[in-house]
């Protein structure tokens, strides 16, 4: 059987048409979200990007002879913003804080809470996973491992910590795993695991953290990203989609 026949056969199952994840990458200004946005679409790492920007993005994947396509919503909440445009929308939901940063922490704690009460009144069953991000910038670790894995427990949600300056399997592991279940809460059929560098998420383990990546030399450049976090500019973002 050739790969376009085992293709074929795979994508019958849902019709035709391939299967559609929505996600949506919520936190506080500055922990990177639009970095692990970009990071899983294009496998790139930038760094400057316009903290007052929100987008949705489209990535197609292979997914062991089936297509699926990934929708992200890269979130930007203000004063007067309605968090329903994406509550209503999202199939699974990346709380992002940074590791660097306590106050992100706390502001990650509210929006799972947030998610979670919005879940339970409208009875929905969303995978929502804590992310601790920019584990490159150990030396600058605020908030512990520990503590993340803490509250990912009491929240009842996945942990992971990761970083978008690394490798790419740090981010494509998060995306892998919410994938699969929304895949099973959604579809109603097991989507198998894709095989991420070396490691396998094992299912409804709230915990799942690789090994820190070595941090970037040069202090001058860490600190200045802390101090600046996320300054975006949007012109390179989209020379990238387009």
């Amino acid at each position: 059987m050739t790969m376009n026949t085992r293709r074929g056969l795979a994508q019958q199952r849902f019709n035709g048409s391939p299967p559609e994840y929505n996600i949506a990458i919520v936190g506080a200004l500055g922990v990177g979200k639009s970095a692990l946005t970009v990071k899983y679409i294009t496998k790139r790492f930038i760094m400057e990007y316009d903290p007052d920007l929100e987008g949705t993005y489209t990535k197609h994947e292979d997914w062991d002879n089936l297509d699926l396509v990934v929708h992200l919503m890269d979130t930007c909440d203000k004063e007067d913003s309605d968090p329903a445009r994406y509550l209503k929308w999202a199939d699974a939901f990346v709380t992002v804080y940074s590791i660097t940063n306590r106050q992100s922490f706390e502001t990650a704690r509210e929006y799972v809470e947030n998610i979670t009460q919005f879940l339970k009144q409208n009875s929905r069953d969303c995978p929502v996973a804590l992310v601790g991000n920019k584990i490159d910038l150990e030396r600058y670790r605020q908030v512990s491992k520990a503590e993340g894995s803490a509250l990912s427990v009491e929240l009842e949600c996945l942990f992971y910590e990761t970083t978008a300056a690394e490798e790419y399997d740090y981010v494509a592991t998060v995306f892998s795993r919410l994938i699969t279940e929304v895949h099973a809460e959604k579809y109603g059929v097991p989507l198998q695991p894709l095989f991420i560098a070396e490691e396998r998420a094992t299912p409804r383990d709230p915990l799942h953290v690789r090994q820190r990546p070595k941090s970037p030399k040069g202090p001058a450049t860490e600190k200045k990203d802390e101090k600046n976090p996320q300054k975006k500019n949007f012109s390179k973002l989209f020379k990238i989609f387009n």
